[in-house]
């Protein structure tokens, strides 16, 4: 009995570490936007038998369980441009460098890399939806056009070599000029190229987009390109899981979260825009970010809770202790 009390009070100031940890953590990501709280959970481990079926929870208690607090948290304008928060159910899909590595997290305080690239802050890539596949991919600033196939061609062709006139379009790609021409002019209408004239010849530059561009995003999620004539580009892709909980850490860091099984079956979610009813997303909120769901004021109250315990229990350990030595002295004295 002696060994298992020792035993139980020693276990209970490993686990009331542990919580002081977690709190201390918490205190922490209450200064990140879109942080999740973590929360512990204590269980008692031994039982003490008394016969007769007659039982009670013995000292030893572990720290048996942690969960994220995936409330809605509080949200603060910023006037920030790429700042983006979710208000209501849903999350923010990022991809890897590796090919299909998607990750998710609440945590909105994105910019643009130097290819034009929405990233978060390690630089992952924040996913949209092609509207012509539906599939994810990089919102970038440039607007996503659509057309027809000849017109995805030219406009490759242009964004890689500017200021070309339509017969030299033509044979690079190699099609009829008539066929370019045609589709030149569509092109212009749609306002995805720009022509001027030089020495009497009408050349064209892709208006598709570049670094720099002034862009904003809509509540439902659209990339607009200002400097472009207000063209749409990708739209945002938020993603629905059953049980959030089934989200673990990655190794990009606490807010931001890679899914198991646990999560969805087979760790792939569904995806959808902002306010997709079907899926309870949330809408988006734009220059805005979503405050942690850690605050200071009650992690720094329990933080004093779980030092007083911490004391308590060590000075209860040194008594039983001290006790357990006199016990033993006396028993050599007699």
């Amino acid at each position: 009995m002696t060994g298992s009390g020792i035993n139980g009070v020693r276990q209970a100031l490993k686990s009331q570490e542990q919580l002081i940890n977690i709190e201390a953590g918490n205190l922490i990501r209450s200064q990140i936007p879109g942080a999740q709280e973590v929360r512990g959970t204590l269980t008692g481990n031994d039982t003490l038998n008394f016969g007769q079926g007659r039982t009670a929870a013995g000292p030893g208690v572990s720290l048996s369980a942690t969960t994220l607090d995936f409330s809605q948290g509080g949200l603060v304008r910023t006037g920030f441009t790429t700042d983006m928060a979710i208000s209501g159910n849903g999350m923010f899909v990022l991809m890897g460098p590796r090919a299909n590595e998607l990750f998710y997290t609440r945590r909105g305080d994105f910019h643009f890399d130097t290819d034009g690239n929405l990233v978060n802050k390690d630089g992952l890539y924040v996913a949209g939806f092609d509207p012509k596949t539906g599939q994810l991919e990089r919102i970038n600033v440039k607007v996503n056009p659509v057309t027809d196939e000849l017109g995805e061609k030219v406009l490759d062709f242009l964004e890689n070599n500017d200021n070309q006139d339509d017969a030299a379009i033509a044979a690079a790609l190699g099609e009829p000029l008539a066929n370019v021409q045609s589709s030149l002019g569509q092109l212009k209408v749609a306002g995805y190229v720009t022509d001027f004239t030089q020495a009497g010849v009408t050349r064209y530059n892709s208006n598709l987009g570049e670094v720099g561009d002034q862009v904003e995003f809509t509540r439902d999620g659209y990339l607009v390109n200002v400097t472009r004539g207000l063209k749409r580009g990708n739209q945002m892709a938020l993603a629905s899981f059953p049980n959030l909980q089934g989200l673990v850490p990655g190794r990009y860091g606490g807010e931001v979260y890679v899914a198991t099984d646990a999560a969805v079956s087979g760790g792939i979610p569904a995806f959808g825009p902002p306010g997709d009813a079907k899926l309870d997303l949330g809408g988006l909120e734009t220059q805005a970010l979503e405050q942690s769901t850690s605050s200071v004021i009650s992690s720094t109250g329990f933080m004093g809770l779980l030092q007083r315990n911490f004391t308590s229990t060590a000075a209860a350990m040194k008594a039983f202790l001290n006790a357990w030595d006199d016990l033993n002295q006396t028993i050599r004295n007699v």
